[in-house]
């Protein structure tokens, strides 16, 4: 079996990660839909990018891509200023 090894796990770990962290987000009182949609376009985006090692399809990569900009500047609108 070459699809699984340690990158791949690490890679789906991330990805139940970052959709835990939206579940907890949707899940608070006053719902951010914000941080809910940054932390599940980040698993999205991990998990597609890791889904490609057990089926071979390119677009994938460059819909994780994509989803892992939108993810990252969504990150950026809400904490760049507790950064700066």
């Amino acid at each position: 079996m070459p699809f699984i090894y340690t990158p791949s796990l690490y890679g789906f770990a991330g990805a139940l990660i970052f959709l835990i962290l939206a579940l907890i987000s949707l899940n608070a009182e006053p719902i951010d839909w914000l941080n809910t949609a940054m932390w599940a376009l980040f698993g999205a985006a991990f998990l597609l990018k890791h889904l490609p090692k057990f089926l071979v399809l390119r677009m994938l990569n460059l819909l994780a891509l994509a989803l892992l900009a939108v993810g990252m500047v969504l990150f950026l609108i809400e904490h760049l200023p507790e950064i700066g």
